[in-house]
């Protein structure tokens, strides 16, 4: 986890969390913007002040979480299965504004929005025991981040140490489904990295700091200021893998039933599980052994958590998993700062020419087809044994 202050016009993002800083108006001549209470405004006012973070953020997953293909699959789906009560679960978070608004036709503009930008700067609080929604809400014409000398000409700001800390990812990384089965457990996976000694907060990873103006210089001319970025890439960036995995081929040796070979592999840089999230979610070891023959021989170990529905059997895809799951059969991820050493003996020739290749794969597969799995091979060494020398 590496908090980074990066020059310039960083503008990848997500949702906006440190965009209120400044507000504006945007013209002299024009009407100022209105913010009644308890409505929610759309990111497209926003984007009026806030023009280049507004265009990153139409960009973002966040802007489609509710919009988004593969999701849409999953929550057409879940509709099926277990109805209302499963989309409504899926709406909390992909479209969160609802919880206020009761918006759950997604008529409105900004509940379409998905995780929009007025929505994250009006949560004042967390309550995680609240079962019908955790979020805290003050909707209106006050904005919350997280600069303590915040001013605008266009809005009231107000500083929240709550935008500094991680609890306000938890409302939606965090969640136990009506049978006590943790579906998402990022926040407590986190806190046990904290109590573990661990120093970092969410946005350290998924929010580094940029030099970048805030509000349109043709609005408002403000002195660059460091903001968190809001990219916010996940588990599906390979940027984000590289940096929490740490792979390591330690030994390689013939034997006389074939190759034996040691790898090491760390969790260096994730204050949560690797992989995290959905259980559908998995990173896979691979160690493969290539002859000078020809012959291929591969071997696998998977780091996944593994959800059991009611009769026992292993829960494959995300419609079935926040209301059927039932227990925990097994977790094999690698948690902050764990490291193992995996052994692997692969049954080939040992006296030809031999590459040996170990690789990590991120794997989500939400509807067990591959059409709609993201797969990332983001580490990989490779070793070569000479069955003799050549002069």
């Amino acid at each position: 986890m590496n908090q980074r202050a990066v020059p310039g016009f960083l503008f990848l993002g997500f949702f906006l969390w440190g965009v209120v800083t400044f507000g504006c108006r945007r013209s002299e001549m024009s009407e100022p913007i209105v913010f009644p209470a308890g409505r929610f405004t759309s990111a497209q006012q926003c984007g009026t002040c806030h023009r280049d973070i507004y265009a990153a953020w139409r960009g973002s997953q966040h802007a489609r979480a509710i919009e988004n293909p593969i999701f849409r699959e999953s929550y057409e789906e879940a509709a099926k299965i277990a109805g209302e009560s499963a989309t409504r679960l899926c709406r909390m978070c992909h479209a969160p504004t609802v919880v206020l608004t009761g918006d759950h036709t997604l008529a409105q503009e900004v509940t379409r929005e998905g995780v929009t930008c007025d929505f994250c700067h009006s949560l004042t609080g967390i309550d995680l025991e609240r079962r019908e929604h955790p979020f805290l809400l003050d909707v209106g014409a006050t904005k919350y981040g997280p600069i303590r000398d915040a001013a605008s000409t266009g809005h009231r700001v107000a500083f929240s140490e709550f935008h500094l800390s991680s609890l306000q990812c938890a409302g939606c990384h965090e969640y136990r489904n009506a049978h006590g089965v943790p579906i998402l457990s990022t926040y407590s996976e986190w806190e046990q990295y904290r109590q573990r000694g661990g120093d970092k907060e969410c946005q350290h990873c998924h929010m580094p700091q940029v030099l970048a103006n805030i509000v349109d210089p043709k609005v408002k001319r403000v002195q660059g200021a460091f903001v968190n970025l809001h990219t916010m890439p996940g588990g599906h960036a390979r940027d984000q893998l590289v940096r929490a995995l740490e792979m390591r081929i330690m030994e390689v040796q013939r034997t006389p039933r074939g190759v034996y070979v040691k790898v090491r592999l760390r969790n260096v840089g994730a204050g949560h599980a690797v992989p995290t999230g959905s259980p559908t979610r998995k990173v896979i070891l691979r160690v493969e052994v290539m002859t000078g023959s020809g012959q291929r021989v591969r071997q696998e170990r998977i780091y996944q958590r593994i959800v059991l529905d009611q009769w026992g059997t292993e829960i494959r895809r995300d419609s079935l998993l926040f209301t059927g799951a039932r227990a925990i059969a097994r977790d094999t991820r690698l948690a902050p700062a764990e490291e193992r050493v995996e052994e692997f003996l692969l049954p080939v020739s040992a006296d030809e020419n031999l590459t040996i290749t170990a690789a990590l794969i991120y794997l989500y597969s939400p509807h067990e087809r591959p059409e709609t799995e993201t797969r990332i091979e983001f580490l990989s060494e490779r070793r070569e044994l000479f069955s003799r020398w050549v002069r």
